[in-house]
């Protein structure tokens, strides 16, 4: 359950188009929770076609990315380390 729920959260974060729709896509940040909101990966997607290569901009949704690699990937590392330590008390190896 525990791996199904890690695996869930990676591929949410990666689902772009679906939560660029479904968000509403408003760039303005708000307080309110009922507001329209864009996550990250659908900023990449929104904004990557039209920024200038190489600029500021374009490197920031590059940084954008890389940060979400990272988030990713910590999220999946501390998910095997836990189930290979759950899986090792159920087999009675600690």
């Amino acid at each position: 359950m525990f791996a199904a729920t890690v695996l869930g959260f990676g591929r949410a974060i990666g689902e772009t188009m679906i939560v660029l729709m479904a968000s509403g896509n408003a760039t303005i940040v708000s307080w309110s929770l009922a507001d329209s909101t864009r996550t990250m990966t659908a900023t990449i997607a929104a904004e990557l076609a039209e920024t200038v290569v190489g600029g500021h901009h374009y490197r920031m949704l590059f940084m954008i990315g890389a940060l979400l690699f990272v988030v990713t990937f910590i999220s999946n590392l501390v998910g095997d380390v836990v189930i290979h330590r759950l899986k090792g008390k159920l087999e009675g190896k600690r």
